[in-house]
C-alpha cells in the first residue's frame, strides 16, 4: 500500500457532483454481494463508503507502483509488469472497477495491456468507472478521489507539477478497451469526461 506524504495533500480538495459515480451505483442491489477493485491508493473515506455495501473490496495504487517498476528497469516488458502488479487467482471476479484517472496517465499501448488484464477478472455485467481528460497537460500525479455521497465526490491535485495528457478520444475508447462498452459519459467543465463502461465479453 502506497503511502500518501504530507506533500501531497498541500492543495485543497475541489467537491463536484459526479452523474458518473450515480449511474454507475444505481444499479447495486442492498442484498448482494459484490467484488470491488480499485486501483487507486487507498482512502479512508472511500473504504467507509463501500462498507454500506455487502462487498469485498480490493485495493491495488497501481499507478504508483506501475511506474516504481517501470523505472527501475525501464527496458523490461510493460506487459510483464502490468500482468505481475495484477495478479489474481482464477476464481476472481470483479462486478466494479474503479480506475479514477489512471487511463490519462497511459499510452494506448500501456492501456490495451492493462483492459486486457483486468478482462481476465471481469464477467458480463463488469462496470469500469474511469475519468478522462481533453487537455492537453494534467497534474504529473494522478488526482486523490474521495467518494463523499452517492452523488458527489472530490478531487485533490497532488502537485503543482504537469505532464502532458494521453488524451484518449472516444472514437479510439472501443479499440483500446477491448471487451468493453460504454454505458454512460458525462462531460464535467472541467475538460474531464467521466465514463462507466460495462463488459459484454463473456469468453
Amino acid at each position: 500500500m502506497t503511502r500518501i506524504s504530507p506533500e501531497d495533500l498541500q492543495l485543497p480538495p475541489a467537491a463536484y457532483q459526479s452523474l458518473g459515480l450515480n449511474a454507475l451505483l444505481r444499479p447495486l442491489q442492498s442484498d448482494r454481494k459484490y467484488r470491488i477493485l480499485d486501483l487507486g491508493p487507498a482512502l479512508g473515506a472511500n473504504v467507509e463508503f463501500w462498507s454500506q455495501f455487502h462487498c469485498r473490496l480490493t485495493l491495488d495504487d497501481f499507478y504508483s507502483n506501475y511506474r516504481e517498476k517501470m523505472d527501475s528497469e525501464p527496458e523490461a516488458s510493460r506487459e510483464r509488469w502490468i500482468a505481475d502488479l495484477l495478479s489474481f487467482d482464477n476464481q476472481t471476479v470483479f462486478d466494479v472497477i474503479l480506475v479514477w484517472d489512471l487511463f490519462n496517465y497511459m499510452d494506448p499501448d500501456e492501456l490495451r495491456v492493462l483492459v486486457r488484464q483486468l478482462g481476465r477478472w471481469c464477467r458480463k455485467g463488469t462496470v469500469l468507472f474511469a475519468l478522462i481528460s481533453s487537455l492537453p497537460n494534467i497534474s504529473a500525479k494522478p488526482a486523490l478521489f474521495r467518494i463523499l455521497d452517492r452523488e458527489h465526490m472530490s478531487y485533490q491535485v497532488r502537485t503543482r507539477e504537469t505532464r502532458s495528457c494521453a488524451r484518449h478520444q472516444p472514437r479510439d475508447l472501443a479499440r483500446l478497451l477491448a471487451g468493453f462498452e460504454v454505458s454512460c459519459s458525462f462531460l464535467l467543465r472541467s475538460g474531464t469526461q467521466e465514463y462507466v463502461f460495462t463488459y459484454v465479453e463473456t469468453a
